[in-house]
């Protein structure tokens, strides 16, 4: 009976699932994450040493980057391999949610019930649609075979599954720092389980609590390195910020109980006249009020555990540490929905069986339904920022981010429009003068795109604005200061396009030998970048090396630069 319940429920979400896994990858950090990642390429120890040395989109994440790297040896940029490996970690946390569930000792039909939900709840189609966010499954998982040797350790006392409890919590850390939560899960299993918080049960929890502690370090200095810190007071007092946690913690229980319109993006709020909307104030009195009822009936032992299990698994994605530009996001709830799990479980537990397998498939087949349409939005990054706008069509970032789409879709036209838009709604948007700049440029319109470029550095003085001044200055011919911004663009985030562009203005300058120099450091930073090889050939046909030439343009149509076909067509035949 319990094998075919799982086969038909994962039948039943392969279902829901099976079309995004062939969506390309998106603009949301795929690219940087996969797609231009030059340390997954191989699995040498060069490229494992560099993923276990850096950070990737401000996050420390070697376990996770270690698997895209596995993943491209069998499929290399085939996205179909990446959505595929991160369905069936899906289905590895449903079933150790399962056994989790069954471990608090629920009944078979509510714990499959409860499973169901996890795995097919709207909610985490992020997580899983998303390739960007394969960390949130990942950590997931070994949080989860954490838990489960922590309480297999609890039952039997051997040291052994303690061992293996900190050595999957490490590899939990390596995957994302979120996990960092786990040692206070800890003590909430031994206090449930009525262990007393003896010093030997604290003791043991040393080890867990030092390396919470050190990778919480490390992902604050990353995250600040990366600029992704907020500073929430240019915008909200300290007591605005109260009322946004305590709407934060509502937000996802809410949006578990009624999915709907959920979104990539939920923007902050907007003041009026020096006040958030009402259900923000509401927001504080009614967590209050919740945290009373649940005091009230604390007998319900599955209740509490729920509710804590879900307030301290979320508390560091509560925005206290103010993280982006979204106070909410879907992803977020992926492993703290274990604990509304409990809590619902605490409210239905004693309902017949007959009356859970009906609940199962009601329910299943109706969040299936809407997971299914979910999963549709994640087909390209035009469709997401639509989705976005028709919800909160106000959001700068939004309108910035499909027109870029668009702009790749050669929709110029509707790109400047939206680009406009986002400058509208925030004057103080960088990015979108940077992205305009660009537009600006395409049109042959240098004097409005240096003007959109300035103002991009000064609001906010970024590697792609100084790249993208350099471009226009080249293409003015004011070759020495766009070396100048080339220079300032490299030190802000070194890129192969960066070394490249800035070699071709030292060619151009003819300073021959720095250019080269430049090529080798694209290279290193990019071995598969196609423009620096072609630029190396080119460099040395006009050396009248021709030899050299054509290897290097080999090099480079090897890797897919249609440009180099046509110069060996030229020159090497």
């Amino acid at each position: 009976m319990s094998y075919l319940s799982f086969l038909l429920l994962y039948s039943v979400v392969f279902f829901t699932y099976q079309d995004s896994f062939d969506h390309d990858f998106t603009h949301l950090d795929d690219q940087v994450q996969v797609v231009n990642n030059p340390h997954i390429q191989s699995l040498d120890f060069a490229n494992i040493k560099a993923i276990f040395s850096s950070t990737s989109v401000g996050m420390y994440q070697p376990f996770t980057t270690l698997v895209y790297a596995i993943i491209y040896q069998f499929s290399g940029l085939n996205p179909w391999g990446y959505h595929f490996t991160a369905f069936l970690f899906h289905l590895l946390n449903g079933f150790l949610v399962f056994r989790l569930l069954q471990a608090f000792k629920l009944s078979f039909p509510l714990a499959f019930l409860l499973c169901s939900l996890y795995l097919l709840h709207p909610m985490q189609v992020e997580s899983v649609a998303w390739l960007s966010a394969f960390s949130n499954l990942c950590f997931t998982s070994f949080y989860l075979l954490s838990l489960l040797a922590y309480l297999a350790y609890q039952k039997q006392g051997k040291k052994s599954y303690l061992l293996w409890s900190l050595a999957a919590f490490l590899i939990s850390l390596l995957s994302k720092s979120t996990a960092v939560t786990l040692p206070l899960i800890l003590l909430l299993l031994d206090y449930y389980c009525g262990h007393t918080w003896k010093l030997k049960n604290l003791l043991e929890k040393v080890p867990f609590f030092l390396l919470s502690i050190v990778f919480g370090l490390v992902t604050l200095n990353s995250r600040e390195a990366a600029g992704h810190l907020s500073d929430l007071s240019l915008s909200f007092d300290l007591i605005d910020r109260i009322f946004l946690v305590a709407y934060s913690i509502l937000f996802y229980p809410f949006k578990f109980l009624f999915p709907f319109e959920l979104s990539t993006f939920y923007p902050y709020p907007e003041l009026q006249n020096g006040f958030l909307p009402w259900v923000y104030y509401a927001a504080l009195p009614a967590v209050l009020l919740l945290s009373f009822l649940i005091y009230r009936f604390r007998r319900k032992k599955l209740l509490w555990l729920g509710a804590l299990f879900y307030l301290l698994s979320i508390s560091v994605m509560l925005q206290l540490v103010p993280v982006g530009n979204q106070p909410t996001t879907d992803r977020y709830l992926y492993l703290p929905a274990i604990g509304l799990l409990l809590m619902v479980a605490a409210v239905d537990g004693a309902a017949e069986n007959r009356k859970l397998w009906l609940a199962t498939v009601f329910l299943g087949l109706t969040l299936a339904a809407k997971t299914y349409d979910r999963t549709e939005i994640w087909a390209s990054d035009q469709l997401i920022w639509e989705d976005v706008l028709e919800k909160y069509p106000k959001v700068a970032q939004a309108h910035n981010n499909l027109g870029s789409a668009l702009l790749r879709d050669g929709k110029s036209k509707e790109a400047f429009q939206h680009y406009n838009e986002a400058v509208k709604l925030k004057p103080y948007y960088a990015d979108a003068y940077s992205n305009r700049g660009n537009l600006y440029s395409q049109m042959g319109k240098s004097e409005a795109a240096m003007a959109d470029f300035n103002q991009a550095i000064k609001l906010r003085p970024h590697a792609d604005a100084y790249f993208n001044r350099a471009n226009e200055k080249v293409k003015l011919g004011q070759l020495r200061a766009a070396l100048q911004d080339y220079t300032k663009s490299i030190e802000l985030k070194p890129s192969a396009d960066a070394y490249t562009n800035r070699a071709f203005a030292k060619l151009r300058l003819q300073n021959f030998a720095a250019a080269k120099q430049d090529l080798e450091k694209a290279i290193r930073t990019n071995p598969n970048f196609a423009q620096a090889y072609f630029l190396k050939g080119m460099m040395a046909q006009q050396q009248n090396q021709l030899i050299t030439a054509c290897q290097e343009f080999q090099k480079a149509a090897q890797l897919g630069s249609s440009k180099a076909q046509q110069a060996i067509q030229r020159f090497c035949r």
